[in-house]
């Protein structure tokens, strides 16, 4: 049971997180507004938009990070309407984004949390993972389909 972050925790802490007055007061965090504030800006920051620490490109791009909807496309436009909330990882072959998606144009919001295999060859730790052809495609697509 070691390195276990199960899904279900991690979209209850994300939840908790953007949600607190949904939650009995016993189970919200004990967060500021401004502690809020500040975790909010920095979920849904794009890489190019940090003033400390910078990341530049071509190494960070803007969809960097944003697996949901952008499938980390670093040649994606970024729509200025819709802003992303999320936690990424990726390891052996494993993809995940647990995210808060929110168009601000069209007034829709929603919560999604997607997890995505690619090991063609079965073999862990091999570093030989379709990440670039499977994964994040399926994301992207995923993300802009819901």
């Amino acid at each position: 049971d070691k390195n276990v972050y199960t899904i279900a925790d991690q979209q209850m802490v994300l939840k908790r997180l953007l949600f607190p007055e949904i939650f009995p007061k016993e189970e919200q965090f004990n967060l500021k507004q401004e502690d809020y504030k500040l975790i909010y800006h920095y979920m849904s920051m794009f890489p190019n938009e940090s003033r400390k620490p910078t990341y530049n490109a071509p190494d960070y791009y803007p969809a960097y990070c944003k697996f949901l909807f952008y499938g980390a496309d670093s040649l994606t436009t970024i729509n200025p309407d819709i802003r992303i909330f999320n936690k990424v990882g990726d390891s052996y072959g494993y993809d995940i984004d647990n995210a808060y998606i929110v168009d601000f144009k069209n007034h829709v919001e929603f919560l999604l949390t997607v997890v995505i295999q690619s090991n063609e060859d079965g073999i862990y730790n091999d570093n030989k993972y379709e990440y670039k052809t499977v994964c994040l495609p399926f994301m992207k697509n995923i993300g802009q389909l819901i």
